[in-house]
């Protein structure tokens, strides 16, 4: 009797649904400048959330508050609401997952996750509410993540120690990201701090006449088709040294002829993702990463796949600690091959992109971040929306953001 009411005051006192502990949040303004295109957000097909212009912009760009709540030793939970107001909805449900953790074992340490997130694909968005928390915008190969690549599923984690090694590997099945790759193959890669919600709704650049007998101007990343279950796989590995690194094997396994009465039509789209983490100092660190893949859709004829596009991105990140300052360099290189009817609807692309940003802490809990990018690409498609198929854009970015 008292062992009992001794564990169900243990079990008590490890849970936690409603306190400060448990909310998480952020809410920042930002003051962006821009030559250039216009934006794919506005319509256009830039690269980045802003316009070109030459205009100051001053405007809440995000705010997002993260619930986790804490039920017992074994269970817990995510919750994560997002108001970005240049999207469609501005208000939206991000992610939503249950967390299990099983006991220690002497095959290791598993635990799960169920519902709605993101695949572990990105190394740069580890702040509150999926974000960046040193810089004002992802990489490519991670924007696209945020952008078109969020599930409903289940995943299982196993953490093992060899020695003086540490291996990680990660499962998963998955539904709700039939339509990936739209928007990578009609708009190309971009570099954002842009997360699709459960209900967003994009709209695309222009699309050429080919591609506008099939595709609906709008694309809603989170929507499940073909009643097919995706899947991936992750490995990493820590040995005993300050590196690590990480590959994932990702495919949605979509049926390329799915469509519904939205003009939304299923993509089959698959990726691998390699990635390492350089520690050089307690104050510096190196990121890598690394992506190759493809996206079909439609059906086969004898020329080939409706669309078919192959896609690479990679980008190395520096950063590095001075006090209350973070400075930060990224290069970014992306590009996609158009394989069919190149000559009806010519989705190639080439690209990289410099970026430089800083964070100062102000006071607790406000940081002030400053970022100047520079992205230059060949996309012969611009000349749907009468522009040069070469751009080059410069965008200076400056943000109050309050965490808590």
């Amino acid at each position: 009797m008292i062992l009992t009411c001794a564990f169900a005051s243990r079990a008590q006192a490890q849970s936690d649904i409603v306190s400060p502990e448990t909310l998480h949040g952020l809410v920042e303004v930002r003051a962006a400048a821009a030559d250039g295109e216009t934006s794919w957000l506005d319509g256009g097909f830039g690269k980045t959330s802003v316009s070109g212009g030459g205009q100051a912009r001053v405007q809440l760009t995000q705010a997002a508050l993260e619930w986790r709540p804490r039920f017992n030793f074994a269970v817990s939970a995510v919750v994560t609401g997002l108001l970005q107001p240049q999207l469609d909805p501005k208000l939206d449900l991000s992610e939503a997952y249950l967390k299990l953790k099983a006991p220690p074992s002497d095959l290791g340490r598993v635990s799960a996750r169920v519902g709605v997130f993101y695949p572990p694909v990105s190394m740069e968005h580890d702040g509150v509410a999926w974000t960046t928390p040193d810089m004002l915008s992802g990489s490519a190969l991670n924007s696209w993540i945020g952008e078109e690549v969020k599930v409903a599923g289940a995943e299982v984690t196993l953490q093992r120690s060899l020695g003086a090694h540490e291996i990680e590997a990660t499962a998963a099945v998955f539904g709700w990201n039939d339509t990936a790759g739209t928007l990578l193959t009609f708009r190309g890669w971009a570099l954002d701090e842009v997360r699709t919600g459960v209900r967003t709704a994009f709209h695309l650049p222009p699309l050429s006449p080919f591609a506008g007998q099939f595709q609906y101007d709008e694309t809603y990343p989170f929507r499940e088709l073909d009643h097919r279950a995706g899947y991936y796989g992750r490995l990493e590995w820590r040995p005993p040294a300050p590196v690590s690194f990480n590959a994932l094997c990702y495919d949605n396994a979509g049926n390329r002829t799915a469509v519904d009465s939205d003009g939304q039509w299923a993509w089959e789209t698959r990726f691998v993702n390699v990635g390492m983490k350089w520690q050089a100092s307690d104050n510096t660190r190196v990121l890598v990463q690394a992506m190759n893949g493809e996206t079909l859709m439609g059906y086969v004829t004898p020329a080939g796949i409706w669309f078919n596009t192959g896609f690479q991105a990679a980008y190395v990140l520096a950063q590095h600690r001075l006090g209350d300052d973070t400075v930060s360099g990224r290069l970014d290189a992306f590009r996609t091959r158009d394989r069919t009817f190149r000559a009806l609807d010519d989705n190639q692309e080439n690209g990289w992109a410099a970026t430089a940003s800083w964070r100062h802490r102000l006071a607790s809990h406000l940081d002030l971040l400053v970022e100047a990018q520079h992205v230059a690409s060949k996309r012969p498609s611009r000349s749907l929306a009468g522009e040069a198929a070469k751009q080059d854009q410069t965008v200076l970015q400056s943000a109050l953001r309050f965490s808590f």
